[in-house]
């Protein structure tokens, strides 16, 4: 009777295979976690600089009906939309929305300030 020792060439073989195909997929999600952080990271970043404009409107961006945009650098770019919803006297309550994006993605801020009437 023959006693066999080690492993064959085969099982060798197939080991490795299985290893590779294991750090490959914990590489591939490694990789993909790294994208999706650095993702959030710009989202965050957006949400800051919407709020930021958000809270200018009334004090440094005048409260009234209007649609503006433009670049806010670092590849974000930014929109303001002022639309009245309803006046009573001398106020009129408006509809604020802000948008900041980056890429395909943005981010949109809405609330409502009361100001002058247009």
């Amino acid at each position: 009777m023959h006693n066999e020792n080690g492993f064959t060439l085969l099982e060798v073989m197939a080991a490795f295979v299985i290893a590779a195909l294991a750090t490959i997929v914990l590489y591939k999600a490694g990789f993909d976690g790294a994208a999706e952080t650095a993702i959030a990271a710009r989202y965050q970043q957006a949400v800051v600089r919407a709020q930021s404009r958000l809270a200018s409107i009334g004090t440094l961006t005048p409260l009234r009906p209007m649609r503006a945009h433009g670049d806010d650098g670092g590849g974000f770019s930014w929109q303001i939309d002022i639309v009245p919803e309803q006046s009573a006297g001398p106020l009129t309550l408006y509809a604020v929305q802000v948008t900041e994006g980056f890429g395909s993605r943005h981010v949109t801020l809405s609330t409502q300030r009361l100001g002058p009437a247009a």
